[in-house]
């Protein structure tokens, strides 16, 4: 099989979990049921919960039920920060994936409250998880990186970033690092702590994580180049396409490098370079 269709074949078995997970979200008010479950399963790379799944297994851990809510924690919070970010106090957008945004469908009040539940039910999946396991310390720990990543030391101090005026590539790099690079790697990090990953991969895996994410954001400034507002600050506008494209490959090619010195990392090789060559 090719990576292509090894990435198709774990997003599908990740949107079957997704499928099944949201036919309990029944239980709540069925306003908020229908925006939660909208949001969810509007389409996606998956990205986060796949490396989430995959250090698992990297490492030596079983993809059990304790994995897979901590990759299903991981897309709530991601959507939410995506219901979040459109909202007209913040990005104003009306479409993402080609779909109205949760705040353009079912109103702005219902839409930050469906983000509020997304990010309250992130933590009631790993937190659920933890107190079952029999190693519950491990699982707290991944669950304090995933925190840690989504607070304000992570995407929101990234996304309150975004939203000033200020710009210079200090502040380009806090935002990239944080309200896109810190939940990627927190999805590596978990993952490769509920495999039993020793400290020296774990750091590995991190430092991979943080050049990755950096790489994912170039990408999409290049992606996005000619459909960006003119008043979005990125590398690309401050710097011009030639040195975001040359920084892209520099980083890419160290993200390379610290997985090609790490056991069963294949799967990730073909992930970053495949990713960094996208084209949508």
């Amino acid at each position: 099989m090719n990576f292509t269709d090894e990435y198709a074949a774990r997003k599908e078995q990740f949107e079957g979990y997704l499928r099944s997970f949201t036919s309990e979200l029944l239980t709540y008010p069925a306003d908020l049921c229908d925006a939660v479950t909208y949001a969810l399963t509007s389409g996606g790379k998956r990205l986060r919960p796949v490396l989430l799944l995959e250090a698992v297994r990297m490492f030596g851990g079983k993809i059990d039920s304790a994995a897979v809510n901590f990759a299903l924690a991981v897309e709530c919070i991601h959507t939410y920060s995506l219901i979040h970010d459109d909202l007209p106090c913040m990005d104003n957008d009306d479409m993402r994936r080609g779909q109205p945004t949760c705040h353009k469908k079912f109103g702005e009040a219902n839409a930050v409250l469906a983000g509020d539940a997304l990010l309250n039910l992130a933590y009631e999946l790993m937190l659920g998880s933890a107190a079952l396991a029999d190693n519950s310390e491990r699982y707290v720990k991944a669950a304090c990186a995933v925190a840690h990543a989504a607070g304000g030391n992570g995407m929101v101090g990234g996304q309150i970033c975004d939203m000033t005026n200020a710009v210079s590539d200090s502040v380009i790099n806090y935002i990239y690092e944080n309200k896109t690079a810190a939940l990627i790697k927190a999805a590596l990090r978990a993952g490769a702590i509920i495999g039993n990953a020793k400290e020296d991969d774990l750091k590995k895996i991190c430092e991979f994580g943080d050049l990755f994410g950096y790489c994912f954001q170039l990408c999409d400034d290049l992606l996005d180049k000619d459909t960006e507002s003119a008043d979005k600050q990125t590398y690309l506008s401050l710097h011009g396409e030639e040195d975001t494209k040359r920084l892209l490959k520099q980083k890419t090619v160290a993200a390379l490098s610290i997985l090609q010195n790490m056991e069963n990392s294949e799967f990730l090789l073909e992930l970053t370079k495949s990713f960094m060559e996208r084209k949508e």
